[in-house]
């Protein structure tokens, strides 16, 4: 085989980066800035629009004596600051180690639900009565957590942004939530899985968090129950050491020991592996034909470019982040994917033509397909934009909306759910690569585009 990693990852950062590079010739202004240090670039991805305030007087309250007196109290009418335009921060990973997984899950997402808004003229903003355009500030956090604390802090307390983005994954997620508690943000996560954010939903502990992904006990349950389906014989269970393959490796341990179902292998490998080869052999020695794949795109890309060099092939394939993208699974050969599921498969394009139009135009902007559950990241963002239109640029009010109502997306009416994430009736969980570059939906079976199939064996 090959394809290299690095050649896939650079791959996906090009393709995005291409169509910002389009973008940028148009009539619009890339601002270059020094943060700590750091060099950091915010581009601007809608011009301001001239703005007019019009003040219109009301009639003022009327008490009426008994001497048939009238008396008028004038009261003034509060006048709103100018604003030209809504201005929505991130900081982002668009370098470093996870800058494949946000170039290719955020990014697009950002991009799309921003760009179909200013098509309209922005978002309706009911105190000023008239749609603003959306700027759109991203800060790019190197894939260093305490950088990005520090460009979120920047956003809130410098750039006085309305409403924050957020990060790219699991951990990062994580300890961005108390910026956006203490400041009042709501918090879209659209890569995030953790149980323990979902139990702190759950309480009411965390106000502004919003997960929009299935998280880690559906995810195992889901799991679980398609691997009782298709069969197995010996099982191993591999993950990236950090947050989100602790979390869910664990949870999924935790469901597959109640049904009796132990791990032959069950082991992790390090952030930035250059050489799952080890790992890979230790597999093949112990015939696991049925693996789950906690991690993310380059080692996900690494292990099946090494599995297909040493000849391993499991039957049962299910993985995680990276292995759900188009972007980096495809390059892979059509043969070498075929057959491989994933978590957070909710969607197959082919549900109806809103979908299948989704799916084409992401295609043509950033020259991938999107991941199965690219809709659902799009409608988390549909169902914030909604609630501004609403209720304006409240954060306290909107997050009340986010918690309690329900919204019509791209995906249909859609609510949050805090031990569920973002749901909508009859939703898959599990997708498969089955011979295209769109994953189908396999489980569970009642709701899915397709049957499951063998990866090999």
């Amino acid at each position: 085989m090959t394809v290299a990693v690095s050649a896939i990852v650079a791959g996906v950062v090009a393709g995005v980066g291409a169509y910002y590079a389009g973008t940028l010739a148009a009539p619009v202004k890339e601002v270059v800035k020094e943060v700590t240090k750091t060099v950091t670039a915010t581009t601007t991805l809608a011009p301001g629009a001239p703005y007019t305030t019009t003040v219109t007087a009301t009639a003022p309250p009327t008490t009426v004596t008994t001497t048939v007196t009238t008396t008028v109290t004038a009261t003034p009418t509060a006048t709103l600051p100018r604003k030209e335009k809504i201005v929505i921060g991130a900081s982002l990973s668009l370098t470093g180690v996870y800058a494949a997984g946000a170039m290719a899950h955020s990014m697009p997402t950002f991009r799309m639900i921003v760009d179909d808004y200013n098509a309209k003229g922005g978002l309706y903003v009911p105190e000023y009565g008239r749609r603003l355009p959306i700027e759109l500030k991203i800060y790019d956090d190197r894939s260093d957590v305490e950088t990005m604390l520090r460009m979120l802090e920047k956003l809130i307390s410098e750039d006085k942004v309305d409403f924050l983005l957020s990060p790219w994954g699991t951990a990062f997620t994580f300890a961005a939530t108390p910026i956006f508690e203490k400041y009042h943000y709501p918090l879209i996560g659209i890569t995030v899985s953790s149980l323990q954010l979902m139990k702190k939903a759950e309480t009411g502990e965390l106000k502004y968090v919003f997960l929009a992904l299935t998280q880690p006990p559906l995810q195992a349950k889901a799991a679980a129950d398609l691997l009782e389906h298709v069969g197995y014989k010996n099982l191993g269970i591999i993950y990236i050491s950090d947050l989100h393959g602790i979390e869910l490796s664990s949870t999924l341990y935790s469901e597959l020991y109640g049904r009796n179902i132990i791990p032959k292998i069950m082991e992790s490998y390090p952030l930035g592996v250059m050489d799952l080869s080890p790992l890979i052999k230790k597999l093949q020695a112990a015939n696991i034909d049925a693996l789950f794949m906690i991690g993310y795109p380059e080692d996900s890309t690494l292990f099946i470019k090494q599995t297909v060099e040493l000849g391993y092939k499991p039957r049962f394939l299910l993985g995680s982040a990276g292995m759900d993208l188009p972007a980096v699974m495809a390059p892979l050969g059509t043969e070498n994917i075929k057959g491989i599921c994933h978590w957070y498969g909710v969607v197959g394009y082919k549900e109806n033509q809103a979908l299948k139009d989704f799916a084409e135009r992401h295609k043509q902007l950033f020259g991938f397909y999107p991941e199965s559950n690219k809709a659902q990241k799009y409608a988390a963002h549909e169902c914030l934009f909604k609630a501004i239109e609403k209720y304006g640029l409240n954060r306290e009010k909107v997050m009340q909306a986010l918690l309690t109502e329900e919204f019509d997306t791209i995906m249909g009416k859609v609510r949050y759910k805090p031990s569920e994430g973002l749901v909508y009736p009859d939703m898959p969980i599990i997708a498969q690569f089955q011979g295209g570059e769109l994953a189908e939906t396999v489980w569970p079976e009642k709701f899915a585009t397709s049957k499951w199939i063998p990866y090999g064996g």
